[in-house]
């Protein structure tokens, strides 16, 4: 109802109301495009004859079709009572509202649980106000106001043209969306997950804000352009404001382009462990100008990509637990060895724990010896991000171990020599 008191009022306030002859509606549109082209013809540089004829035949075209369109409508309006144009509008009312309700019944069938989109609703307001303009075209051809309903025609053309664009690309974008879902939530024949990779995990959402940006733009440039206005300049203005921008804001700029660098990349992905300066945790999101890592306390981090120099990421490949061990001058440091391995080894055979040892311990042997005990050094390998929890593994394993092997820990001491007189 407020789309057709909307639509109501404007049409009153275009039309003449001051009761004199209404001149002829030919003969206004004909004054219109010729004036309008006389304007154009001005400003234009010289066209050659090709370009004149194809102007000349796109004119001839679009009388012809207005011409037959008002006869349509005159021989309708001389068959068609008053009352038969009432019925039709409240069948067109009843029908559209009919089937509105049908397609949102049908979409929330098809996508339980999703929502609708921007462009979506932007479309359905396309369609109330294209169903709008027909009832009220209806409604005035019931009281004999053809003109007041001709400039109905008009804008409701251009509202067609912008309804489909808008549709189409909501279907597009829609699809986009469900292909993106259902490549990260699709399962194997036994009905697991599909493992993907982080890099997809991460540069898929980014793709599918990248086409969502691109479809607006391309979108509000053709609105203007339906409603007559001249997009030229506005991409001209567009570019230079672009230039400004990029001397003006050069971290800007570096973040965009370190950022997208650093995904095509795979530098890093979203569940990553990294250290970046003095950040270290897990990333928990990225935009094409920032990441957000959050650490261990729980702290969320902001980092924008231009204050990224160094990169170390834990979470890729395998990772390795370094391991230094301190034993007592009087141990057997080969047994103390042997043990080490026969506990790495256990670990290895241990189903919990087998899937996080990829190889035997490196064992590299006595480091150093220090003051009050031999110092062995040594590293497990392990699946990246698991080297944690294999080192309090092997702590409380080589404890119990060394206890049995009676291989004690370096403990310090001092030496207090008493020299008498």
């Amino acid at each position: 109802m407020r789309f057709l008191l909307i639509v109501l009022v404007s049409l009153l306030l275009a039309a003449p109301l001051d009761g004199r002859a209404e001149p002829d509606p030919h003969q206004l549109d004909a004054a219109r495009i010729a004036d309008l082209y006389a304007a154009k013809t001005a400003d234009a540089p010289p066209q050659n004859a090709a370009e004149k004829e194809a102007e000349k035949d796109l004119k001839t075209l679009s009388a012809d079709i207005d011409r037959s369109g008002d006869e349509l409508l005159a021989s309708l309006n001389a068959k068609l009572e008053p009352w038969m144009w009432w019925v039709a509008c409240g069948i067109w009312v009843v029908s559209v509202f009919l089937v509105g309700r049908l397609i949102e019944f049908t979409f929330r069938r098809l996508f339980p649980g999703r929502g609708i989109s921007w462009l979506g609703r932007i479309f359905r307001v396309f369609c109330y106000l294209i169903c709008s303009l027909v009832a009220v075209f209806l409604f005035l051809h019931g009281f004999g106001a053809s003109a007041l309903a001709r400039p109905v025609i008009r804008i409701e053309g251009k509202l067609i043209l912008l309804a489909a664009a808008f549709g189409v690309a909501d279907l597009a974008l829609v699809t986009v969306n469900i292909g993106i879902d259902r490549y990260l939530t699709s399962t194997d024949p036994s009905g697991q997950p599909v493992a993907r990779s982080p890099r997809v995990l991460t540069l898929l959402p980014l793709l599918r804000n990248i086409a969502m940006v691109t479809l607006g733009g391309v979108l509000v440039l053709m609105v203007l352009g339906q409603f007559g206005v001249n997009i030229a300049p506005l991409l001209a203005g567009a570019g230079v404001v672009g230039v400004a921008v990029g001397f003006g804001s050069q971290k800007l700029v570096q973040d965009v382009i370190t950022g997208a660098f650093m995904l095509f990349e795979n530098t890093l992905a979203i569940g990553d462990t990294v250290k970046i300066g003095d950040h270290t945790g897990t990333v928990e999101g990225m935009t094409i100008r920032t990441l957000r890592l959050r650490d261990v306390n729980g702290q969320l981090h902001t980092i924008p990509f231009s204050s990224v120099t160094t990169v170390i990421n834990m979470s890729r490949d395998f990772g390795y637990h370094n391991f230094e061990l301190r034993i007592s001058y009087d141990s057997n440091i080969d047994r103390a060895m042997e043990v080490i391995a026969e506990t790495v080894t256990g670990m290895q055979n241990d189903p919990d724990m087998c899937a996080d040892i990829l190889a035997p311990a490196d064992i590299y042997g006595v480091a150093q010896l220090a003051e009050w005990a031999v110092v062995l050094t040594g590293a497990i390998k392990t699946p990246p991000g698991r080297q944690y929890a294999v080192g309090r593994a092997f702590n409380r394993r080589i404890k119990a171990a060394f206890d049995r092997a009676g291989i004690k820990f370096g403990t310090p001491f001092q030496t207090v020599r008493l020299l008498k007189d």
